[in-house]
């Protein structure tokens, strides 16, 4: 729903929710859920958690969604206040969002299976003002600041480095001419092109006579 709500409205069978609750905690959270239809296996859930997963997802007995718990057990909880259907809600903000997508589209194989992702931060840095600086500096330490690029780039072709133009070989003569002149304190003062030109032609017949 976030990025939804950050950048294009979109179709999608899930709802992640980042919730901040102690391990402690979690077991009364889950057996809340299972009244409310949602699918538990707690060994399954417990194992994913020992080993650092920190994702959680619970389907619906009687739908084909599901929804993704974010576990967070430490550290501030991060938030914007925002709206869905009317009703005052709070979503991740959209930094972070973006982070966790570029994460998602690094960890993707084969990489054509993430153009979801990249749609995704694309619509946002479209529709959403965000801290560029911020992301640059923490997809830097995770390595995924080249795909945040690419994805820039593709959405702002104007940034993209301009080609260095190659000069012509009657510059790059005019160019060595000046500088044989200057060296031999030789150079007259032109007015314009069409002089500067007579003046080269007049030291070339010079030199072949």
């Amino acid at each position: 729903m976030a990025a939804s709500y950050y950048g294009r409205p979109r179709t999608t069978i899930d709802i992640d929710f980042i919730i901040q609750i102690s391990f402690s905690d979690l077991n009364v959270l889950l057996k809340h859920l299972a009244r409310f239809g949602l699918k538990i296996n707690g060994t399954r859930i417990k194992r994913q958690l020992s080993s650092g997963y920190n994702i959680i997802s619970l389907e619906d007995k009687r739908s084909p969604y599901r929804v993704d718990l974010i576990i967070q057990t430490e550290g501030r909880l991060e938030r914007r206040r925002g709206r869905a259907l009317g009703l005052k809600t709070y979503y991740q903000p959209p930094e972070l969002l973006i982070l966790s997508k570029l994460r998602m589209i690094k960890a993707t194989v084969p990489r054509e299976r993430s153009q979801k992702d990249k749609d995704d931060i694309s619509a946002i840095l479209t529709n959403t003002r965000v801290n560029k600086r911020r992301i640059l500096s923490q997809a830097r330490r995770e390595s995924t600041i080249e795909i945040f690029r690419e994805i820039f780039l593709a959405k702002h072709p104007s940034k993209k480095p301009r080609q260095t133009r190659q000069p012509d070989r009657s510059i790059v003569r005019r160019l060595k001419t000046g500088d044989e002149e200057l060296r031999t304190c030789r150079y007259k003062a032109a007015s314009s092109r069409e002089e500067i030109d007579k003046m080269l032609r007049t030291r070339d017949k010079k030199r072949s006579s």
